[in-house]
């Protein structure tokens, strides 16, 4: 080599350095390659030699099993998450029976104020697909001095039916607090045999309870403060 060509080449190296200088620089760009170790292997022939260890593998396949495991587990997930979120059903899921007086007296016992009227017709609503309590049904009536009322009560036992008179039950106009029931109701109009009308919906502890009365006179006050009084 010639005194030009080692001049040329000095000037190289000083303006654009060799590879290793370059990536020892730079090598926080390349993370995959930078963790790579070397240690020494000592073959059978007493020759020192070499051996990278890619320790980059080690992360990756911790990631692979991960995933796998996360496969494995996913319909797993997805089967508690549809168990865990029921659906909305109607008359079509239910069937009606005869409420035994067994279980007339357990509905007693958790509503006292039953008592208060004369009940002539008990029925149940059950689901068709797991015989669970939907509904109770009582057709009752109460007469007073100054009325007389012919009420249905319908017991939730499962929010998610969607009986067909539930809309009515929306936006009622009046609301008032008695014995710890939250009572609300509204007037819906008269029915076939010229009786008032009235939409009633009650809550106590959780508990709510749908109904229906019909009476002579325009207002349903004096059968609140009768059943709910204490």
């Amino acid at each position: 080599m010639g005194r030009f060509e080692r001049k040329f080449n000095k000037k190289l190296q000083e303006e654009f350095p060799s590879f290793n200088v370059w990536f020892e620089k730079n090598k926080e760009h390349f993370p995959g390659v930078v963790d790579s170790k070397s240690e020494e292997e000592v073959e059978p022939q007493g020759i020192v030699k070499l051996k990278k260890k890619k320790l980059w593998i080690i992360p990756t396949a911790f990631v692979l099993v991960a995933l796998c495991v996360f496969l494995c587990f996913l319909p797993m997930i997805l089967k508690k998450d549809t168990v865990s979120s029921p659906s909305f059903f109607g008359d079509e899921s239910v069937d009606e029976t005869l409420l035994s007086e067994e279980e007339y007296q357990k509905i007693l016992l958790a509503n006292p104020f039953l008592l208060k009227m004369d009940v002539v017709q008990k029925v149940k609503l059950e689901k068709t697909d797991d015989g669970s309590l939907v509904f109770v049904i009582l057709d009752s009536e109460l007469e007073t001095e100054n009325d007389y009322y012919l009420v249905t009560v319908q017991i939730e036992y499962d929010p998610y039916y969607e009986f067909v008179s539930k809309p009515a039950y929306d936006n009622l106009d009046h609301s008032l607090t008695i014995s710890d029931f939250e009572v609300g109701y509204k007037l819906a109009g008269f029915d076939s045999d010229d009786l008032y009308w009235y939409y009633m919906l009650t809550e106590k502890d959780g508990q709510r309870i749908y109904w229906e009365v019909h009476c002579f006179e325009e207002s349903i006050e004096e059968f609140i403060q009768i059943i709910f009084s204490e």
